[in-house]
Formats: structure tokens, C-alpha cells, sequence
């Protein structure tokens, strides 16, 4: 990883406190392609963070260079059936086989949001943030955009493709982490 990059684990209260940051962060990483996210989805970004900050058992991870939030992981246990009632649960509920939907589930972790701002990717910077953030839990679960260039990273890091799926306009994919035995 890059040096000079300070980690820190994060609950909802701190992260709360860089939300300004973080939605610059969340603006500079989606506006760009494959996402493209509409002026409407990025102005309800914080709507959005607003509502995972009240998650039972939300976690994350800040990635700082010099005061300036680079990267940002953050997520919380699932729940021990599948979410439902909101067109992403909905989507994501539809496009698995039950036994996928049981990988989804406690005790397993969501991870929510993984964000490394574009001029520091390819530093090392996401793997190590999705690493440290999924250490000493038994499997893991997330959801991106097949093209997105985090999706090589989860790829070569072993995570599974397990479904694709749309949300909104774009196209989906979730991928599967399982803890070394």
C-alpha cells in the first residue's frame, strides 16, 4: 500500500462527522464511468449514508493521506433472514437461489460502500481496506458493478460471483467472500 496512507477504524458516530468528506469522496468515485450515477442518485447520497449510519452494528474504515480521506469501507452484520422492502433488497432477493440467499445472511458482513477516490486506485489502497475490514469474520457479501474496477480486485482476491442482477439502470453483480479454513 501506498505509505504515508493512515487507517482507522470508524463507527457511525465518527464516520457521521466526515460526511461532508465523504460524500465528496462518494461523488468522485461514482461520476465516473462505469457508474455515471445521475445528478438525483448523487444528491441522495447522503439520505442514503444517513440511513447505514443508524444500522444495527455499522463498522468501517477510513483511509487518510495528509487529511485527505482517500478511501472509505464501511458496513454492518447481516441479519439472519434477507433484507426486504426497498428496490435493491427486492432486486437482490429475486436474482439468488436459496442457497446463495443462505450465504447472505448472519453471520455473515455487508459491505455497503467501498470507496477509494480515483487518483489514489491502484495503490493497494482498496485491498487493503476490504482485507482488514472482512479479517476475523467467517464470510462476507457485496455488490458492484461488473465493470467497475474494484470487481478485479474482489476477483482476484478470491471473492465468488454468485448472481447478477439491475438496479435502477445498472447492472450488478454479487460477490461472495468465505473465511480461509
Amino acid at each position: 500500500m501506498h505509505r504515508g496512507i493512515i487507517m482507522r477504524r470508524t463507527d457511525a458516530i465518527q464516520l457521521g462527522r466526515h460526511a461532508t468528506q465523504l460524500e465528496s469522496l462518494y461523488r468522485r468515485c461514482f461520476t465516473e464511468p462505469p457508474w455515471r450515477e445521475s445528478a438525483e442518485r448523487l444528491a441522495g447520497f447522503p439520505d442514503r449514508l444517513t440511513a447505514h449510519l443508524g444500522r444495527g452494528g455499522f463498522d468501517g474504515l477510513l483511509a487518510v493521506d495528509d487529511g485527505y480521506l482517500v478511501g472509505a469501507i464501511y458496513g454492518w452484520p447481516a441479519g439472519p433472514e434477507l433484507a426486504s422492502g426497498s428496490r435493491f433488497d427486492d432486486a437482490l432477493a429475486a436474482a439468488v437461489t436459496p442457497a446463495v440467499a443462505g450465504r447472505l445472511v448472519g453471520p455473515a458482513l455487508i459491505v455497503a460502500e467501498l470507496m477509494v477516490d480515483p487518483a489514489h486506485q491502484r495503490r493497494g489502497i482498496g485491498r487493503s481496506l476490504l482485507t482488514r475490514f472482512v479479517t476475523g469474520w467467517p464470510s462476507a457479501w457485496l455488490c458492484t458493478h461488473p465493470e467497475a474496477p474494484a470487481a478485479g480486485m474482489y476477483r482476484r482476491g478470491g471473492w465468488r460471483e454468485e448472481a447478477t442482477f439491475a438496479m435502477e439502470e445498472y447492472p450488478m453483480v454479487l460477490f461472495t467472500w468465505q473465511a480461509p479454513v
